[in-house]
């Protein structure tokens, strides 16, 4: 496993700020990638995971880590946690895309051109596996101080149920991006499995199978969500994982392994924490960029210090500001647009297909993610919404024949969204079949919850797991396809080799348990 490096997070001003343990921890033999030195508020490793008040530091720089950059050797304006993945997982199906190469940052994923750059640290195989595997490497030097942190109990099970929450949010992720869905594939590698503590010493582990990567995940949110419910209320900020958000990966972890009375029952419970409601009205329109949006689940609040400027999430997508966006404006799928009532008030999220001229009034450009203040460029980070566990919690009880129930979650949203939308749902056939595939006519109610799902996630949730996990490929080129990647790229396969990335060349340089002539995928 690549090299990763402890941070922590110190409080000044109630606000919170990064610096790094003294312990450069490396998860296999590769050499070091970052440098060793540090600032001179240093704590190290050991002192640090004595007491609940350090653990806790600790937990905080693992989610200072999940908006910062710094995981690739180059490009790292299109390598910034978990917003960057979002981008370039959207970029990989066909609702998302770019008008325009502009200074080329995603562009590549969106033409399916970087799995070949495997070898090069400066690219997306090398910069994901980095990241996440760094969130594992963290959470489990925290969870080795289990039983020997010094505290009260309530708050050494709350800091424990976070990081086993971030391993196994980062074991999904990777077991996503590097391998195809769940089901057909147990059998097929999966990636490697770390859950002790690693140092650039230790030896690296072989691929572990699709199924063992899911037992293990499912066995950590499990963990988590029993530690949670000793005390439900605990949770001190929107950044910090709680009992709700375990919930509400292990509804997700459900839905691709197609247990839908579990992704139900999860769903549910994630959508029951106190204050959290779906939103409407102006909420919809403004700009996605504070977490104190009465629907967030989960989010970062950005500071002025440590906004990053170039190498950050609306840089990438407010075309309105001078950077990334104006060049390589994110536009929606025009087909996709076309599926939106003009009653619908998501239809706000982007421009029609008139031209006006400006870079944040062309064509289908988005408006749905805007900088709360550009000229700070500042803007947090909404990571997850109550509404996706509502379209979660819909889709399961589809899959479970529960139709009426289904259709009951459905319009909770769109009533919100749509207030003709009942005559929609009321020309719809009542069955779990998915018949419109990419595109297509919505003709059943589970065509209408994806198709929902599709509108309402745009931007947020990764397109192409959904793509894997509904076995489907996808097509790009409808009538007056607004797709700008030429020659446009279709598939019809449901595990298409383009869906998962190639393992970074440093892995199997470093790790003496994986063979680069056996263990790579398909090239």
């Amino acid at each position: 496993m690549l090299d990763s490096k402890i941070y922590y997070l110190t409080k000044m001003k109630k606000l919170l700020y990064a610096s790094v343990i003294t312990l450069a921890l490396g998860m296999t033999s590769c050499k070091k990638d970052f440098l060793e030195t540090t600032p001179t508020d240093k704590v190290d490793a050991p002192t640090m995971l004595e007491t609940t008040d350090g653990a806790q530091v600790a937990m905080d720089g693992i989610y200072r880590m999940l908006y910062t950059s710094g995981w690739t050797t180059g490009n790292t304006d299109q390598n910034f946690g978990i917003m960057s993945t979002k981008i370039f997982t959207s970029l990989m199906g066909e609702d998302f895309l770019q008008d325009a190469q502009g200074n080329g940052w995603f562009y590549f994923d969106y033409r399916f051109d970087v799995r070949s750059r495997y070898t090069s640290t400066t690219w997306r195989s090398y910069g994901t596996w980095n990241f996440y595997y760094t969130l594992i490497s963290n959470a489990n030097y925290i969870l080795s101080a289990e039983t020997t942190l010094k505290g009260e109990k309530a708050v050494i099970d709350n800091i424990m149920a976070q990081a086993y929450s971030i391993r196994a949010y980062a074991y999904f992720q990777l077991i996503q991006l590097f391998q195809q869905t769940y089901i057909g594939h147990q059998n097929a590698p999966g990636v490697p499995l770390y859950t002790e503590p690693t140092t650039s010493a230790s030896q690296g582990k072989p691929r572990g199978t699709v199924e063992e990567v899911y037992t293990q995940i499912n066995s950590d949110l499990d963990k988590a969500i029993t530690l949670f419910a000793q005390d439900k209320a605990l949770q001190k900020h929107k950044s910090h994982v709680d009992f709700y958000l375990a919930n509400a990966f292990k509804a997700n972890v459900s839905l691709v392994q197609n247990k839908w009375d579990d992704a139900v029952k999860y769903s549910t419970e994630a959508l029951s924490k106190p204050g959290l409601e779906m939103i409407s009205g102006a909420d919809l329109t403004s700009g996605f960029n504070s977490i104190s949006l009465k629907d967030v689940l989960w989010g970062a609040q950005i500071i002025a210090d440590q906004s990053t400027v170039y190498a950050s999430f609306f840089s990438h997508m407010d075309a309105s500001a001078d950077r990334y966006a104006a060049s390589s404006r994110k536009v929606i799928y025009n087909w996709l647009y076309d599926q939106i009532p003009q009653t619908d008030a998501r239809k706000k999220w982007w421009h029609d297909a008139t031209d006006g001229g400006e870079p944040e009034t062309k064509p289908y450009n988005q408006v749905k993610f805007r900088y709360a203040d550009k000229a700070s460029d500042l803007g947090d980070y909404i990571f997850m919404r109550a509404e996706e566990m509502q379209l979660v919690k819909a889709e399961a009880l589809a899959h479970a024949n529960r139709l009426t129930e289904a259709k009951t979650e459905l319009e909770k949203l769109m009533k919100l969204r749509n207030p003709n939308y009942a005559q929609t749902l009321n020309g719809m056939k009542m069955s779990k079949d998915f018949t419109m595939g990419s595109i297509g006519l919505p003709t059943t109610l589970m065509d209408q919850i994806l198709l929902q799902r599709r509108i309402e996630l745009w931007g947020e949730a990764e397109r192409i797991y959904d793509l894997q996990r509904l076995k489907m490929g996808f097509n790009r080129n409808a009538t007056k396809s607004n797709h700008t990647s030429k020659p446009i790229w279709n598939t019809e396969e449901v595990a298409s080799k383009e869906f998962i990335l190639t393992i970074p060349q440093k892995e199997f340089d470093g790790n003496t348990s994986l063979d680069a002539t056996k263990d790579q995928n398909p090239l």
